[in-house]
Order: C-alpha cells, then structure tokens, then sequence
C-alpha cells in the first residue's frame, strides 16, 4: 500500500475516532462552563416564572407533589423528539392530581408568542415557562435541551438526565428513564437509575 494512502487512511480514522468521542461529549453539554450545582437528593430552588400565557408558576405552589421539569426548546430537534412522548406521558398522569409537568425554556432569544405557536401546534398539554436571562438553569446547572429534573414530594431532586434512552432524536427509546422513576415515586421506592447524562443542544445563554 502506498505510504500517503496509508497516512491518509490513518488520519481518516483517527478523525473517526475522534468524531465517536468527541460528538456524544458535545450534545450532553461537557464542555459546558456551567456547572452541575444540583446534585440528586438536594433540595430543588424555588422560581417564579411565567408560561406563555402570562401566568407565573413557582416551585413552591406545587410543594408536596412530584414536579417534572423539562428543560427544552421548539429550536431544538432533540427536544422536538421527545415531544410527542412527553405529551403522551402527561396526558397518561392526567388524572393523578400529585404529578405536575412544566416544560422551561431558557433560550435567551425565545419569546412568549413563540413558544405559545410552538405548543399550540404540538397540542402540549403542560405548561411551558419561560426563563429569561437562563437564570434558573443557571441554578440548577440545566446544560441542554431536553434536560429533565424531577422533584420529588419532598421537594429534593430525585432524577435528573435523558427521558430515555434513544439514539435518534425522534425516534423512541427502549427504557423510559423518566416515565420508570414517576412509576418508582407514586409507589415510594428507591429510583433507579437516579442519573442518565441527557443530550441534546446546548441551552443558548444570554451573554
């Protein structure tokens, strides 16, 4: 074999390698700046956000109930992917008054009317609230969209990570992470897995 397509064949592989390494890394946020402050089982701060629709919406008013925070983007194909199974999600907990969805979207260039468009057309069935400035993933170290926090009854920080374990953005996983660890609060046992790194596009922060 020729000594340059050697040398050629070489760099194309490394490169391959570098791609199968560095790409995962990417999506999940690790070269992010932001650090992860909430840890699994510390208490989630409160906020007080409004959704699309002007209404403001706190941690705190849902105290005793298991929260899911989704942090995701209508600009993200990621988080369009899971959409659709989200909303499938919720409407399956319609009737369980304990369990509330909301959907935050910190992108800093994202208004209220469009991520109303955005919802209306998907016919999400939970609010979308609309972080300005990142702040709040800023205080719980949200890295990407979707990035899911779930709180538990007590208040702490019970799952945090990937709704389940797809490959493609749209196309469903084999293992709900997020739907497994409500079934595990509703009847009080331990979840698990507590963590699965989510991956997706990086929350856009304002500078």
């Amino acid at each position: 074999m020729n000594k340059w397509v050697l040398i050629v064949c070489v760099v194309l592989a490394l490169a391959l390698v570098a791609a199968i390494i560095l790409v995962p890394l990417q999506l999940s946020g690790a070269f992010s700046d932001v650090s992860a402050t909430v840890q699994v089982g510390d208490p989630m701060p409160d906020f007080s956000l409004a959704d699309y629709s002007g209404k403001t919406h706190t941690l705190k008013q849902y105290a005793g109930k298991i929260v899911v925070l989704v942090f995701c983007s209508h600009k993200c194909p990621f988080s369009r992917g899971i959409d659709q199974d989200l909303a499938a999600l919720a409407r399956s907990h319609d009737n369980n008054e304990n369990i509330v969805f909301l959907g935050i979207d910190s992108h800093y260039d994202t208004t209220a009317e469009e991520i109303r468009a955005h919802a209306v057309a998907m016919g999400l069935p939970y609010p979308i609230l609309r972080d300005p400035g990142n702040a709040y993933a800023d205080a719980v170290g949200a890295l990407v969209t979707p990035d899911i926090f779930i709180v538990n009854k007590k208040g702490e920080l019970a799952y945090r990570g990937a709704f389940d374990n797809r490959l493609i953005p749209d196309r469903p996983g084999s293992i709900g992470y997020v739907a497994n660890a409500i079934d595990a609060l509703l009847i009080e046992i331990l979840v698990n897995p507590t963590h699965v790194p989510a991956w997706g596009c990086t929350i856009k922060r304002a500078s």
